[in-house]
């Protein structure tokens, strides 16, 4: 130890010193730094040196992570926009096919028109054709009754086969209408079948979704289906996307 007062060293086992009779006052050992701890010039450059690399390197993986973070934000607004794109061609195409289908569903029903318009007039020529089959047999009765009588004079007999002739041509006339109408819905039934046939194919495979978020796909009858705002899809790819079938009409 030290005196406080005149820095002396004391003798261990004193309390005071012999000098100034002053109390020593404990003081810890003055440590030193070892001549390989001190610092060099040489060595502060090349630590800032290094430190100076560690910031162009982390500033150098900053950039990198920024340029990857944009590339991918540029894929993805890519992505989306392709997306959209398709989306766009694909209810395009689906408006065509609904376009196509209420075309083809008005021609169905101009040929059900049709139909029944036919109908009834092959029924009305077949009604005529039966009224004039009992003229015929009615005139042939009266015409063989004519020739049993021989008194019966020539001029009626001549003009009753005349008018019996007049009524074979018309009733000839009306056969062959009668089959022109027959024919012409035998063609009637075959477009109808046809019709029919097409009609069947996009209730069964084209279903349409409304416009409201429900997530439901309907037919065409459906009474959930409203007209006003919808996409129309196939039955698959409304599933693929996610739309469930509608509880009434499926």
């Amino acid at each position: 130890m030290n005196c406080i007062k005149c820095g002396r060293e004391i003798p261990e086992g004193e309390l005071f010193c012999a000098a100034c009779s002053q109390a020593p006052e404990p003081r810890e050992p003055v440590r030193r730094p070892a001549p390989a701890a001190q610092s060099r010039p040489s060595d502060a450059r090349k630590t800032s040196g290094a430190r100076s690399a560690e910031r162009r390197s982390s500033k150098k993986g900053v950039t990198v992570a920024l340029v990857l973070v944009c590339l991918l934000l540029a894929g993805a607004v890519g992505y989306i926009a392709l997306s959209h794109g398709r989306l766009t061609v694909e209810q395009n195409r689906l408006r065509e096919r609904q376009q196509q289908l209420e075309q083809r569903e008005n021609e169905f029903a101009a040929l059900e028109q049709s139909k029944e318009a036919l109908s009834a007039q092959l029924e009305t020529a077949n009604d005529s054709i039966a009224i004039l089959e009992d003229e015929i047999s009615k005139l042939e009765r009266q015409l063989n009754e004519s020739q049993s009588n021989v008194s019966q004079s020539q001029y009626d007999l001549t003009s009753q086969k005349q008018q019996l002739d007049k009524l074979t041509e018309e009733k000839a006339a009306l056969e062959e209408k009668a089959q022109s109408l027959q024919e012409q819905l035998t063609s009637l039934q075959a477009s109808y079948a046809v019709a029919s046939e097409k009609a069947n194919f996009m209730d069964s495979y084209v279903v349409f979704v409304n416009n409201d978020g429900s997530g439901l796909y309907h037919t065409y009858d459906c009474s959930q289906f409203k007209r006003d705002s919808f996409w129309a899809y196939s039955r698959k790819l409304a599933q693929s996307n996610g739309y469930d079938p509608c509880p009434q009409c499926q």
